[in-house]
């Protein structure tokens, strides 16, 4: 017998999955031209134990107790609350459905990638400490403990050097990177906080942060649902460890995600704009905390496609 449990909390629609289903016996309706799965659905779907909160109108969801960030808001209609169908394929199923896709993405080597170098110094805080040394500081804490945890790993640049956005995909198609993390801090004009951790945005959606529902399919679309997944193990762990503000999972287009050859995340770890955030960031200790939340998350990543 299935079970599931829809109610209210906090002025959104909580779900509580009951037993599974197979995923091909979701029903996708017609509105207003776009496939949409009811909630109902969803809670008869989805193994026991998983939560997801909806609200009416809004693209960020919480699954698991991430924030995510869908393609299309939730919509109601017809008495009860609405996803659509891309956004169930694309961004619920990887982190919901446990082994649909996993297996054929076995991870031995890691490229990571310190974002900017060289003439790109990258954004820049109130102390004046470059971006992208930072960047390179966190890249080599993240590459000794996937060492020590028995991974191979690269850097696309191992020195403050210029490096083009395309050089670091390429490098990670030379060396048959089986995943590609980029590593950035962010900057904002208001004086915000947090972790934000990306994938690339799905074919014929939207990017988070607005833009056009592009119909092309990228080198990296190939990987949609492992890069879901492994930008969800690694923003989870990252709000566990640090206890930093969850900016949530979010979809850009971005070169260095487009091109990847393989599942590949952006994580921006922390905004240098934000006073006490870019004190945090400045300290080596919080960077090493930075570093074992990546590679913890890195490694859930790994433990689930063995």
């Amino acid at each position: 017998m299935v079970r599931a449990a829809v109610g209210m909390v906090a002025g959104a629609w909580l779900i509580v999955f009951g037993q599974p289903i197979a995923a091909a016996h979701l029903n996708a309706s017609r509105i207003n031209g776009r496939s949409y799965v009811s909630a109902r659905d969803l809670a008869r779907c989805y193994r026991a134990g998983n939560e997801l909160v909806l609200r009416d109108h809004h693209r960020d969801i919480t699954i698991e107790g991430v924030q995510h960030w869908l393609s299309f808001p939730v919509i109601a209609s017809r008495g009860q609350l609405w996803v659509a169908q891309l956004d169930v394929l694309k961004t619920l199923d990887p982190v919901l459905r446990p082994g649909q896709f996993r297996k054929r993405n076995p991870v031995r080597l890691v490229v990571i990638d310190p974002g900017h170098g060289g003439a790109d110094r990258g954004t820049r805080g109130r102390n004046g400490r470059s971006e992208k040394w930072l960047t390179l500081d966190l890249a080599r804490r993240v590459a000794r403990r996937l060492t020590d945890a028995g991974l191979s790993v690269e850097l696309t640049r191992a020195s403050d050097r210029t490096l083009e956005l395309a050089d670091r995909t390429d490098f990670a198609q030379r060396q048959q990177a089986d995943l590609f993390v980029s590593i950035h801090f962010n900057s904002a004009i208001r004086s915000v906080n947090g972790v934000e951790t990306y994938s690339l945005t799905p074919v014929g959606a939207a990017s988070t942060a607005g833009g056009l529902e592009d119909g092309r399919a990228y080198t990296g679309n190939h990987q949609d649902e492992a890069n879901l997944w492994l930008a969800h193990c690694v923003q989870q762990s990252l709000l566990r460890l640090t206890g930093a503000a969850d900016r949530g999972v979010r979809r850009a287009r971005f070169q260095v995600l487009r091109d990847a050859p393989c599942p590949a995340i952006l994580v921006e770890a922390g905004f240098l704009s934000n006073a006490a955030e870019e004190r945090k960031v400045l300290t080596a200790g919080y960077r090493d905390l930075l570093a074992k939340a990546i590679v913890e998350g890195i490694l859930e990543y790994r433990k689930a496609g063995e």
